[in-house]
């Protein structure tokens, strides 16, 4: 093992798989998941390992092998995408945008976001239906979904926490609440 490869704790692969830690110390003590055990009885695992155990087990990949934070921005006014290029476009993160629903989809599914900002009212597809179909789908069911609107009724928010976001900000949005919330869902 060389010293340059970062080492993880059952906490963070937990994130990385989706999982609860208690799944993984199974893991680990049914000899699935090969990992070091410190002085004080704390589990550390490799990357090169956990990823191995992912390819076997089929589990989606998600695993990056960096810190960055991978935030999806989904709606279709082009001065609210840019918006959010300008306070979010940090060295710890990388951006991706969404004009519609279905392009939420799809970006979604490739770009695998920790987090996903989604505008409620687009044509064709709203989001209360992307936020639905992330959260049914096993592969994306962890992302978080922090929903914005300038329609902030008490039906529309309870509605879209029903549909799984963590959660929702109104128009017109506030950096601070946005950097705050942001760094307390996605460490």
């Amino acid at each position: 093992m060389t010293t340059s490869q970062k080492i993880m704790s059952v906490t963070e692969v937990s994130k990385i798989c989706g999982v609860t830690r208690a799944t993984i110390w199974r893991w680990i003590k049914a000899g699935q998941l090969k990992a070091a055990t410190t002085a004080g009885g704390h589990h550390r695992i490799l990357p090169s390992d956990l990823q191995s155990f992912m390819e076997k087990k089929k589990m989606p990949v998600r695993f990056r092998g960096r810190n960055k934070k991978r935030i999806l921005i989904v709606d279709d006014d082009d001065s609210i995408r840019k918006f959010f290029s300008r306070i979010l476009d940090r060295e710890d993160t990388e951006l991706a945008y969404a004009a519609d629903g279905f392009d939420a989809g799809l970006k979604t599914v490739q770009f695998e976001p920790d987090l996903v900002i989604l505008d409620l009212f687009m044509p064709e597809m709203n989001g209360f239906a992307v936020c639905q179909k992330i959260k049914k789908n096993n592969d994306t069911a962890n992302i978080k979904i922090i929903a914005m609107s300038g329609y902030d009724t008490k039906e529309n928010i309870e509605r879209i926490y029903q549909c799984g976001a963590s959660d929702f900000w109104p128009k017109p949005l506030n950096k601070q609440t946005i950097i705050k919330t942001i760094d307390n869902l996605i460490k």
